[in-house]
């Protein structure tokens, strides 16, 4: 072979090769723009979908996250993949693993995405909700530690001074508590910030410091949410002290200042509870009853109705106190342990009052349809069993013989 023969054949090789790449560039960009066009419909599709959300729905919530896995599992170099993963996990709840596990696939999978900072601090969210706060801390210090510039780190560094607070590290929390105020002073948490301080010096026993904190906030915040949770542990504070003359009148001043306080149902209980206190029985009775036929579906219910029992049982009322506590008992709303402790009590009144038949009756009663133990350890009512009722039989006086 000739040079001039070798110089053509390397022409051809190097113009063949040429051609192979000018194909496989087109081939690759009609490739690339399928693919992208095809993430960004599967995209849109769960989007359209995700309008129509039923929360309370488990198929549509399937439906649903098959539509945006298939973004990001099929399409996980489109722009659009972040964007499904994050979707996804904000549809459920933060506690759940499936969220955290999202949440972490972004993190590690994107950490270029914009989302990186809210994944980051959800996470730091769900575990604050099941209790973990030793791990909810270290999201949040990752947030304030590589985020800095993020709205989110502001919130950060608020809940890692509330998770200390949640274990109970009163000093750590309170000065935490403070680091957030000066660092962020301008903030809409400083107010909630200085009244969990306040809480805090209650907790430790300095009421004084305490109610010092409240009303700091009360005169400094009147009109933010935390104004009437100040009061309320202003309040608190002084019912702990055995103050209950300010302690009713500091109740009283909410319920007529925040009338849409969530702490306005439990101040009347409390105030009810100061009255008996200051031995107002009849007053405590009324207030107390008040709070029953106005938060009839009260989470308090079986508590206060329990109250008011010991209250007329105190005043030895004992036809109105056997009365209320079988009112509980039959009531089935109420929380199991509530409703036998009070069947209990009407047969303990009974047998207090050497009535056995009566006694007898409502301790079979106990036994016949409260059967599970009650969640206190060595219960009285779990105390009662057949074998006591018999013996209890055994001290009604034999009926006399009728005489030929």
């Amino acid at each position: 072979m000739t040079l001039k023969q070798f110089h053509i054949i390397l022409d051809i090789i190097i113009a063949i090769v040429v051609i192979v790449v000018i194909i496989s560039l087109i081939a690759g960009r009609d490739s690339g723009g399928h693919y992208y066009q095809d993430a960004q419909k599967a995209y849109l599709k769960a989007e359209q979908a995700a309008a129509s959300w039923d929360i309370s729905d488990p198929e549509k919530l399937y439906k649903l996250s098959s539509l945006y896995r298939k973004v990001f599992e099929s399409y996980p170099n489109s722009r659009w993949a972040d964007d499904a993963i994050y979707r996804l996990a904000s549809k459920i709840d933060p506690t759940e693993e499936e969220a955290m596990i999202l949440y972490r696939k972004l993190i590690k999978d994107y950490p270029d995405s914009e989302y990186v900072d809210e994944a980051l601090y959800t996470i730091g969210m769900g575990h604050y909700g099941k209790g973990a706060y030793d791990a909810a801390i270290a999201e949040f210090g990752n947030v304030i530690s590589n985020y800095q510039t993020s709205e989110l780190a502001e919130k950060a560094y608020f809940n890692v001074a509330m998770c200390r607070y949640g274990l109970e590290k009163w000093d750590q929390a309170a000065m935490e508590f403070q680091d957030f105020e000066t660092r962020y002073s301008q903030s809409d948490l400083v107010d909630d910030s200085r009244t969990y301080r306040g809480i805090i010096e209650v907790n430790k026993g300095d009421f004084d410091s305490g109610i010092r904190m409240f009303e700091e906030v009360l005169r400094d915040y009147p009109s933010e949410d935390s104004a009437d949770d100040a009061q309320f542990n202003m309040a608190s504070a002084y019912f702990e002290q055995g103050k209950f003359d300010e302690a009713i009148a500091a109740f009283e001043k909410l319920i007529a200042e925040y009338p849409e306080s969530e702490f306005v149902e439990e101040s009347h209980i409390k105030i009810g509870w100061a009255y008996e206190e200051q031995g107002k029985d009849q007053q405590a009775i009324a207030t107390l009853q008040k709070v029953l036929m106005d938060y009839p579906d009260s989470k308090y219910a079986s508590e206060v109705e329990s109250y008011v029992a010991w209250v007329y049982l105190k005043l030895k009322d004992m036809p109105r106190a056997i009365e209320t506590y079988q009112k509980i008992a039959n009531n089935t709303r109420y929380h199991y342990d509530s409703r036998k402790n009070a069947q209990y009590q009407v047969g303990k009144i009974y047998e207090t009052q050497q009535n056995y038949a009566r006694a007898i009756e409502a301790y079979k009663r106990l036994v016949e349809e409260f059967p599970k133990p009650i969640s206190t350890p060595d219960a009285e009512a779990d105390k009662i069993d057949k074998a006591y009722i018999i013996n209890l039989q055994q001290k009604i006086p034999a009926q006399p013989t009728a005489s030929i």
